[in-house]
């Protein structure tokens, strides 16, 4: 025999013992099972079908019984393992995968804890367990309609309120347990839309809005386009908003020579009013009053006297024009991180007779290295060489080494009758900052909007002296020093935000001399107009710089002589690297639940600084927002 079963063949003369019989050799080919068993030992069909089908079974102790089995069409190796389950499961077992790869067969009761998590429904014939989310319905309530369709030995855990179902069962029962899922987890909502002829669209949906309250189960989004109104509801709601918006919509055309006052909500009534008195003329009706608008400053309101076919057409101009303009958060992200390093190095001398000695004068100084030598020299030379005048050498050596940085090695002093000073002066410094700037500003669409944080610094413009030097006078103008962020926002299509910009950040250097007033400033400033996504951070500009300067100042001839050279010899190295970048990020907010979040989040933020820096943990911002 050539299939795995080939040792199983029997005959009707141990039918009590037959479990396998192979196919005809033509069916043997083609490699078919044929089933036939009476009353065979459960477990040695276990073993059978772990030979064909070349899996390894784990099997439970309390795993007895026999088991008959009749087949008249050959069976493939898959089709052997699910007859197997079938056979398993019929007699009150359950056939579970592993995680190692092995099946393990037990008691259906209670299986259900070792059943393996899957995605979708399972392996046909094993148990498996699931989760099925839900969107609308109740997790307890859907469980309802579920429990009876599971398995006696399924296990089905729902908590009420919450939106997640964990089912065990076999992979049928979980097919139908999502069926009915999808079937019932909709909001059972429509829509319908309503042609208003009387009222304003923006009016009535205000009223529905409110009729609703904020967690109502239908809302109102009005289109003033055409002055229609959307109702998103259950069919029972829409059925209840019907009369209402009937009811509401009633009324004719406003009597002739009658008086509008229309409350603004939104728009500014001034801007309203003088777009109005340019549409007046094209109203004008010959043999009657001509039509005339005003407008109330302190309620915000427009008032119109015209007649009822004109007021009801302006009244429709005010509420497009009336609507809630969308704002833009504008934030700014300026980053900057600069290295500087420079390193000094130089030797002054002199040499100089003293009393009468003719020694010659010879000495380097060099205007960029501190101390000035001469004065070194001066100071020691003028001390005299009395003993009593010789004490202030000291003194004067040292006023003239103030200032000085880094390390210094040197001498000074008379040697007989010759003066003689020297000073070896080397520093290094190394600065880095690493800067990080986040102004924001928010505004309404198409409305400028600054934000400046620093200070007002005066520059002196001009100055002067009167005659004899009396009455002296200086003019400055003060300067505004920070960061500075002017924008224009304005939204398009698409929620591509039109963004002109304008970002500057300025600080103090120092003075301009040492012995001036003046100030010199760091100024970094980009003005330009980009288009941005809604939420999407751009690149506006930025600066990456690598400036290395080496100076070197020296006597000429001596200095470029070798080795020695370096004593007629001052260098100085400076590399100052800059990266400069600024980013900018639009964010568009539609309305109050935009808004929320983005409030929200930098009120957290403030929270956590002010308790991390008080003495108690408490945050003054929450005294000033709840008292």
């Amino acid at each position: 025999m050539k299939q795995s079963l080939k040792h199983l063949a029997f005959g009707a003369a141990f039918t009590a013992a037959s479990l396998f019989v192979t196919a005809a050799p033509v069916m043997a080919q083609n490699g078919g099972h044929l089933i036939t068993m009476q009353q065979a030992d459960i477990r040695a069909f276990i073993d059978d079908v772990s030979v064909v089908t070349g899996k390894t079974f784990l099997v439970d102790p309390r795993v007895q019984g026999k088991v008959t089995i009749s087949s008249e069409q050959n069976l493939s190796k898959a089709e052997v393992f699910a007859v197997f389950k079938d056979v398993m499961r019929l007699h009150g077992y359950a056939v579970t995968r592993t995680a190692t790869g092995e099946y393990r067969i037990t008691l259906l009761q209670g299986a259900a804890q070792d059943a393996p998590f899957v995605q979708n429904s399972g392996y046909n014939g094993t148990l498996a367990t699931t989760i099925i989310r839900l969107n609308y319905v109740d997790a307890a309530e859907a469980a309802k309609l579920i429990k009876p369709v599971m398995h006696s030995q399924g296990v089905l855990t729902a908590t009420s309120g919450g939106n997640i179902i964990v089912v065990t069962d076999f992979p049928e029962n979980l097919r139908k347990a999502r069926e009915i899922v999808s079937a019932m987890d909709t909001d059972g909502k429509v829509m319908e839309t309503v042609q208003l002829s009387q009222i304003s669209a923006l009016d009535a949906e205000d009223a529905i809005n409110k009729i609703a309250g904020p967690r109502g189960s239908y809302r109102a989004i009005a289109i003033p386009g055409n002055n229609s109104l959307i109702l998103e509801g259950t069919t029972a709601d829409i059925a209840r908003l019907r009369p209402i918006i009937s009811q509401m919509d009633r009324g004719g055309i406003t009597p002739r020579g009658a008086v509008s006052v229309i409350s603004l909500r939104f728009a500014d009534g001034e801007q309203i009013a003088k777009i109005l008195e340019k549409l007046l003329p094209s109203y004008n009706i010959e043999g009657q009053p001509s039509p005339t608008v005003a407008f109330d400053v302190e309620s915000n309101s427009i008032i119109i006297s015209a007649s009822g076919e004109t007021q009801q057409a302006l009244s429709g101009v005010i509420r497009r024009l009336d609507q809630r303009r969308p704002q833009v958060l504008v934030e700014a992200i300026i980053v900057e991180v600069s290295d500087t390093a420079t390193k000094d190095l130089g030797l002054q001398f002199a040499l100089a007779g003293a009393n009468g000695n003719s020694v010659p004068f010879v000495g380097t100084n060099y205007s960029r290295q501190a101390p000035n030598i001469l004065s070194l020299t001066g100071a020691v030379a003028t001390a005299g060489t009395d003993g009593a005048t010789n004490a202030n050498i000291p003194s004067a050596a040292l006023n003239s080494l103030f200032g000085l940085d880094g390390g210094i090695l040197g001498g000074a002093g008379l040697s007989g009758n010759t003066l003689f000073s020297v000073v070896l002066n080397a520093v290094e410094t190394d600065d880095n900052s690493n800067v990080l700037s986040t102004p924001f500003v928010t505004t309404m669409d198409n409305v400028p909007a600054t934000f400046l944080v620093g200070q007002e610094i005066p520059i002196t413009t001009g100055e002067s002296l009167g005659g004899n030097n009396l009455n002296p006078f200086r003019t400055f103008e003060r300067q505004d020093v920070g960061i500075k962020l002017e924008v224009l926002p304005q939204i398009s299509e698409g929620d591509v935000v039109r963004l002109t910009i304008s970002q500057e950040v300025s600080s103090i250097s120092g003075a301009l001399t040492g012995v001036s007033t003046d100030f010199v400033l760091n100024k970094r400033e980009i003005s330009t107009t980009v288009l941005a996504n809604d939420g999407e951070v751009i690149v506006l500009g930025g600066l990456i710089q690598d400036d290395e300067q080496l100076d070197i100042d020296k006597v000429p001839l001596l200095g470029d002589a070798p080795v020695i050279g370096r004593l007629f010899q001052s260098r100085g190295k400076s590399r100052v690297k800059t990266n400069l970048m600024v980013f900018l990020r639009p964010t568009i907010i539609r309305n109050a639940e935009d808004a929320r979040p983005i409030t929200q989040e930098r009120l957290r933020t403030m929270r956590e600084y002010q308790s991390q820096n008080s003495e108690d943990g408490t945050a003054k911002l929450d005294m000033a927002i709840d008292p």
